[in-house]
């Protein structure tokens, strides 16, 4: 097996350094392009230790990693953990498979993470990268039935460093005792064919036994099923982050949030947004460098009682749409005063942007068709308070009212469909677009507590509301296209100044905005305004 893995830069991790040796003895590989690193005790116990183990390992082959090598046929359910320290509930389930994953997957994060970095200096550089192979070796059965989706979710991200890497998992459960020479030999299949099927059994792969047929050159040729295979192509949709803050303030205690017993304390919520949790939102944002790629929803209220903030949003390039004044809902006024409400905010925006105000969302999502007709005649580009789709621009439909159910009435009063628009049908007159949003888009539900409003909870954990977001988009990624077109998307956040403005809040935001930045190109923050112009250029084009 010489000519296959003899000249690669090779790295073995979570492998015992006798395996290791063997490993290298069967290819006739050399001590200074093959690296041994046993990470396995300190996946649970140190990672910062690992990644230096890492960097090390790459430091030594000139930062050319060709193959990686992740044994995790020694992997035991829990690690280091203390029996006594573990649920005996987890041992019930049969979670065995939770920690082999989570351990390969670590192992696998901290080396691509690595090679990542240097596929963007080399990027930088104009040279092309490696196109390198990972085969991790293990047991499936020890792994669940979730490995398909974690593997296919590993070979579209290597392809992501480059387009030529590989990622495959080798199956030994039914060949538990088979040799070094004859892993050795599969692995050399696998990293020459760079098969497309994720998960392959040994015993799937023509003679892989150490003998002089397998060591000629028609070896990996014998093993037709895996070299015949297509090439592997990954989707890179475009993503259009839509990130908006409502920065209700005092506001949000005077209109729908207006109870009773409201009093200083519930006030002083809205004090700290306005003074404290929108600067901090604003200098994160900076600090990512997309404070100018972002909409702000703000209440006329706010506007003039935290005139300085607002200003110092303005400056940061951010737009401004409108949200009520005192975040009044449609259904509490006349239609006179809405639109007495709307003229006022429209001024108000005006003022303080030197421009005409674009888009508009409806304070609490409370409006009704004469919000929309206003909408309309006043010639807005965009609304933001419906979720007729959840990740897809639309047209907002000019449906007549939903007439609720009357049960004082005959059945045959309410047996009827509902009258709708078709699906996105240009409306006539004003071509107002809908930037879609929802509850579950946005912080504040699940992360403030306000006393005398019903639907806030206050002591979710803020990594709950992350893992729902990056799940979001993670299911978008994977699957928009079943929406039509070519899977690229919009991605609406919403966040408030009074809930991702605290401090156990506000680290969690960091991290996700963070993390969405990391898809490097295929993510780009944009306005709702820039989002509503091009999608309506595209609708022109189609038209």
């Amino acid at each position: 097996m010489a000519h296959s893995l003899s000249n690669q830069s090779i790295i073995i991790t979570g492998a015992s350094a006798p395996f290791a040796e063997a490993f290298r003895a069967c290819y006739g590989g050399t001590k200074n392009k093959t690296i041994a690193v046993n990470l396995d005790h300190l996946i649970s116990s140190n990672l910062t230790e690992a990644q230096a183990q890492v960097n090390t390992a790459f430091s030594a082959l000139g930062d050319r990693m060709e193959v990686l090598i992740i044994d995790a046929r020694t992997q035991q359910p829990y690690g280091l953990d203390s029996i006594w320290e573990i649920p005996l509930s987890e041992w019930d389930q049969g979670h065995t498979s939770m920690s082999c994953r989570r351990k390969m997957l670590v192992q696998a994060k901290l080396f691509l993470q690595h090679q990542f970095q240097v596929s963007k200096l080399k990027a930088h550089e104009n040279e092309p990268g490696s196109g390198f192979s990972v085969v991790v070796l293990g047991y499936q059965d020890l792994f669940g039935v979730s490995l398909d989706q974690v593997i296919s979710k590993l070979q579209r991200d290597v392809s992501r460093l480059h387009p030529g890497a590989s990622f495959n998992f080798l199956d030994l459960s039914t060949s538990r005792e088979a040799s070094v020479a004859s892993i050795v030999a599969a692995t050399a299949t696998l990293v020459s064919a760079k098969p497309t099927c994720g998960i392959i059994s040994l015993s799937d792969i023509a003679s892989v036994n150490p003998t002089e047929k397998s060591k000629s050159d028609n070896f990996v040729a014998e093993n037709t099923q895996l070299c015949q295979s297509l090439p592997f192509h990954h989707k890179h949709p475009k993503v259009k982050v839509a990130l908006s803050f409502d920065f209700d303030a005092v506001s949000a205690f005077l209109g729908t949030g207006h109870h009773p017993d409201n009093n200083l304390a519930d006030y002083s919520t809205g004090i700290f947004a306005g003074r404290v949790g929108a600067n901090r939102l604003l200098r994160m944002l900076q600090k990512h460098q997309v404070a100018d790629k972002v909409t702000w929803f703000i209440p006329g209220h706010t506007m003039e009682t935290f005139e300085a903030t607002v200003k110092e949003i303005v400056k940061s390039g951010a737009e401004i749409g409108l949200h009520g004044y005192s975040h009044e809902g449609a259904y509490q006024m006349t239609p006179s005063q809405e639109r007495d409400v709307l003229v006022k905010c429209m001024e108000l925006a005006q003022r303080l942007t030197g421009k005409r105000v674009q888009g508009y969302r409806a304070p609490m999502y409370q409006l009704r068709e004469t919000t929309i007709e206003l909408l309309r005649e006043f010639e807005f580009l965009y609304d933001s308070s419906l979720s007729h789709h959840d990740s897809q621009p639309y047209f907002t439909p000019s449906d007549p009212p939903i007439k609720p159910v009357d049960f004082s009435q005959p059945a045959s009063t309410w047996l009827r469909p509902t009258p709708l628009s078709e699906t996105n049908a240009r409306p006539v007159g004003h071509p107002l677009v809908e930037i879609p949003t929802g509850w579950n888009n946005e912080d504040m539900m699940a992360l403030q507590y306000f006393p005398h409003l019903d639907n806030t909870n206050g002591q979710v954990d803020a990594r709950v509301v992350e893992q729902r977001w990056k799940d979001m988009f993670l299911w978008l990624w994977e699957n928009a296209d079943v929406d039509g077109g070519d899977g690229s998307f919009v991605f609406p956040i919403l966040m408030h100044p009074d809930t991702s403005g605290m401090s156990h809040v506000i680290g969690m935001v960091d991290r996700f905005v963070g993390w969405l930045r990391g898809w490097g190109d295929a993510v780009q923050f944009c306005t709702f305004e820039s989002i509503t112009r091009q999608w309506l250029e595209e609708q022109q084009k189609a038209k």
